[in-house]
C-alpha cells in the first residue's frame, strides 16, 4: 500500500514539474522578415561588376576578374540571341550562390549588353541567363537599363528551392562622379582582368547585394531588428557555417558588423541581450520568418559579471591631437561609464544629469562617456557650444563589444579599481545614487 501511494506521489510530482516547466517557457515570438537592410561593413563596400567588349566565342571565365595573378582562366561556350542591328555589344558576369555547383562558370550567370555607351534617352539592353544554362535565346525578352532611372533590381530563382530569390540591384556611377576614384578603377581593372577588354568603370555597374532581410521583435519587455544576412548568396538564409544573424537596434536601417552563426544542429542557434538569453527555434529557410524564444533560465555567457573588473581597454580623446587613454587611469575611485550617441533616446534629459553629476559630483566618482558615431569634430563643436564639463572619448567597436553594448546608450556603474557594480544604468539613476550617498 505504501509503495503504491508512493508510485501516485511520484507521477503526481512529475505530471507538476512537467506542468511547471512549461509553463515557465515562454511561447516564440513570430517575426515577419519583411525588409531589406544592410549592415555597416557592405554600407562601406562599392563593389564593381565590370563589363568587357564582346569578342568572340568562347568566352573567358570571370575567375580572374580583379585578381592579381598568372593563372590562366578558363574559358566556355554560350549561346547568344541575334545580336545583328545592335551596336556597343558588351558582357559582364553577375555573381550568383545558387549556382556553385554547375560544372561551368560556377557561381556566375552570364549578361549580354547593347547600347551600352549610355546615351541620353537610350537604354542598355540586357539579356540574362537566367535559368542557368549558358543559353540567352530561351530567357524571353531583354531586360532594359533606362539611364535616366539608373539602377535596377534583378532577381535570380534558386533552381531547386521553391521561393528561394536572391536580388542584386545594379546601378552606374554618375558622370561626373570623383575622376581620380574613377580612374584608379580603370586601372585596376585593366591590369587585372585577364585577357578580358575591360570598358571602363564608367561603362560598369555598382552592384548592391540584397542579402540580408530584417524584422522588427516587439515585445512589452524588450524590441530590436534581427536580421539574416544570406552570405552565400543562394536566396536561403539558414545555411549552417554560411549565413549569419545580426542584432540592432529597433527599426535601425543600418546594422552593425557583429554577427552570429547559425550553428549545424536544429534549436542551437542564440543570443544574449538585456540579461536574456534568446533562442531561435526555426528560421524559414526562404527568409518569410523566425520564431524567437527566450530563456530565462539559461546561463549568460556575454554579459559584464557583477564583482568582477572589466577588461582593460584604450580610448582616445576627441582633442585635435588625438590622445590615447587607458581606462585604468580611473581606478581610484568608483566610475560611471557611458556610451552613447545624438540619435538615441532620453538624449536631452542624460546630458541634463551628467551636466549635474559633473558639476556637484566630480569629488565622488570619475565620469567617462564615449561616443560612437559622431566624427571628433562634431564631438568638439558639441563640447564648446553646450559647454560640457566633462570627458568625452571616442568609442569604437570593439569597446562596444567587450562592454556587451546591445543599444545606446549603454551605462555601467564600476566601483574602485574598476569592479562592476551595475550594468544598464542611466545618468538620473547615478544622479539619485549620489545625492542618497549610496556612491
Amino acid at each position: 500500500m505504501i509503495r503504491h501511494n508512493l508510485k501516485h506521489i511520484l507521477i503526481f510530482s512529475l505530471l507538476t514539474f512537467g506542468r511547471l516547466s512549461f509553463a515557465l517557457a515562454e511561447e516564440p515570438v513570430k517575426v515577419i522578415l519583411n525588409r531589406y537592410i544592410q549592415d555597416e561593413k557592405t554600407n562601406r563596400m562599392q563593389s564593381l561588376i565590370p563589363v568587357y567588349r564582346y569578342p568572340k566565342m568562347p568566352l573567358e571565365d570571370p575567375v580572374n576578374n580583379g585578381v592579381k595573378t598568372k593563372k590562366d582562366a578558363g574559358t566556355f561556350n554560350a549561346k547568344l540571341p541575334d545580336l545583328k542591328g545592335y551596336k556597343d555589344t558588351e558582357y559582364a558576369y553577375i555573381y550568383y550562390g545558387g549556382v556553385l555547383e554547375r560544372p561551368e562558370l560556377k557561381g556566375y550567370v552570364l549578361c549580354i549588353l547593347s547600347s551600352n555607351k549610355r546615351q541620353f534617352n537610350k537604354p542598355a539592353l540586357l539579356w540574362i541567363d537566367k535559368n542557368y544554362n549558358n543559353d540567352l535565346t530561351d530567357d524571353g525578352a531583354p531586360d532594359t537599363f533606362p539611364e535616366k532611372i539608373g539602377n535596377m533590381d534583378i532577381v535570380f530563382y534558386n533552381p531547386k528551392v521553391k521561393n528561394a530569390t536572391y536580388t542584386v540591384n545594379i546601378a552606374r556611377y554618375p558622370i561626373n562622379f570623383n575622376p581620380k576614384y574613377i580612374g584608379l578603377m580603370d586601372d585596376f581593372y585593366n591590369a587585372n582582368s585577364g585577357s578580358k577588354f575591360f570598358s571602363g568603370t564608367q561603362y560598369s555597374f555598382k552592384e548592391q547585394r540584397l542579402n540580408t532581410i530584417a524584422g522588427e521583435y516587439l515585445t512589452s519587455e524588450d524590441s530590436f531588428t534581427i536580421a539574416f544576412k544570406d552570405n552565400n548568396c543562394n536566396g536561403l538564409y539558414n545555411d549552417p557555417g554560411e549565413d549569419v544573424i545580426i542584432i540592432g537596434e529597433y527599426k535601425t536601417k543600418v546594422m552593425s558588423e557583429n554577427s552570429i552563426a547559425i550553428d549545424e544542429k536544429a534549436g542551437k542557434t542564440f543570443f544574449e541581450r538585456n540579461g536574456k538569453r534568446y533562442n531561435i527555434t526555426f528560421i524559414d529557410p526562404v527568409g518569410g520568418y523566425v520564431l524567437i524564444q527566450v530563456d530565462k533560465n539559461a546561463k549568460l555567457t556575454k554579459a559584464l559579471i557583477v564583482g568582477k573588473k572589466i577588461k582593460k581597454f584604450r580610448f582616445y580623446t576627441t582633442d585635435v591631437e588625438r590622445k590615447s587613454v587607458s581606462i585604468r587611469k580611473y581606478r581610484r575611485k568608483p566610475t560611471y561609464i557611458y556610451i552613447w550617441r545624438f540619435d538615441q533616446v532620453g538624449f536631452s534629459e542624460d546630458t541634463a544629469a551628467l551636466r549635474i553629476i559633473a558639476r556637484d559630483y566630480a569629488n565622488k566618482i570619475n565620469l567617462l562617456t564615449l561616443n560612437y558615431g559622431e566624427t571628433p569634430k562634431e564631438i568638439r563643436n558639441f563640447i564648446v557650444h553646450n559647454d560640457i564639463n566633462w570627458q568625452i572619448g571616442l568609442s569604437t567597436q570593439a569597446i562596444n563589444d567587450q562592454l556587451y553594448l546591445e543599444k545606446f546608450p549603454l551605462g555601467v556603474l564600476t566601483s574602485k579599481r574598476l569592479k562592476v557594480k551595475q550594468t544598464r544604468i542611466s545618468p538620473k539613476e547615478i544622479l539619485l545614487l549620489l545625492k542618497n550617498n549610496q556612491i
